[in-house]
């Protein structure tokens, strides 16, 4: 394990402490099946106005069909602010309401760990798929510089707010599959930084439960790992 490795492992064990066991999600996964589960921010978790952002997760498709693996729209918003869908052999990534198609292998069955970031400064995208980046693209300098506070967020689905200000999901790019490890940090993780499996939980949105509210409970999956080591050792941690 290089140093890196080691230090965000150390990292994901400081930020953990402060986190029950009991709600922890680490070494748990979403199973979308289908049916109707939407996995959104719990009311007082409110993603801020960042200038720059790290969003990294874990995805294991079950078909090749059009999936939604995250859905960001700000507060009355009706495009997506910042999202990640794909096809079979394409994925999109959404930031301000345009969109990035780059080709990927997403195999199925198997986890990937994919990670968006971006910085309002730089004016540039990210993305990286297993730790290898592949695409950075500049940023129209018309964006905005800061992403819109106080959004809705949902898992595996795409959504709207209904006028009663439920979120609803919207049917026909939800992913079939499972989910695991959604973070965001904020702050653009570097290339380096990203070259190896995140161990760290984020600083801004947690994958615990303190921060998510849902419609089906998390399950344990063994196969869920970091680094070398499995994530049975992090429920002790966290």
């Amino acid at each position: 394990m290089n140093s890196v490795t080691a230090l965000i492992c150390l990292s994901s064990l400081l930020l953990g402490s402060t986190a029950s066991t009991s709600t922890s999600l680490w070494g748990k996964k979403v199973q979308l099946k289908g049916r109707t589960c939407i996995w959104q921010l719990q009311p007082d978790v409110v993603i801020p106005a960042l200038a720059e952002l790290s969003v990294c997760m874990l995805i294991r498709r079950s078909y090749d069909t059009d999936w939604t693996g995250f859905d960001y729209k700000a507060p009355g918003g009706i495009y997506t602010e910042l999202g990640l869908g794909g096809t079979a052999g394409q994925m999109t990534v959404w930031l301000f309401g345009e969109k990035q198609i780059l080709k990927s292998n997403m195999k199925l069955h198997e986890w990937q760990s994919v990670c968006v970031t971006w910085s309002g400064p730089a004016q540039r995208l990210q993305v990286y798929i297993n730790g290898t980046r592949l695409l950075e693209a500049p940023v129209s300098p018309k964006t905005p510089r800061k992403l819109a506070p106080g959004g809705t967020l949902t898992l595996g689905v795409s959504h709207y707010v209904a006028a009663s200000g439920e979120v609803k999901p919207e049917t026909g790019k939800e992913l079939l599959g499972d989910i695991g490890l959604f973070r965001i940090w904020a702050r653009e993780w570097s290339a380096v930084e990203l070259s190896g499996p995140s161990c760290a939980d984020g600083d801004v949105v947690r994958w615990d439960l303190q921060h998510w509210r849902h419609g089906c409970p998390a399950v344990p999956d063994s196969t869920i790992h970091c680094g070398k080591y499995a994530f049975s050792f992090h429920d002790d941690a966290v």
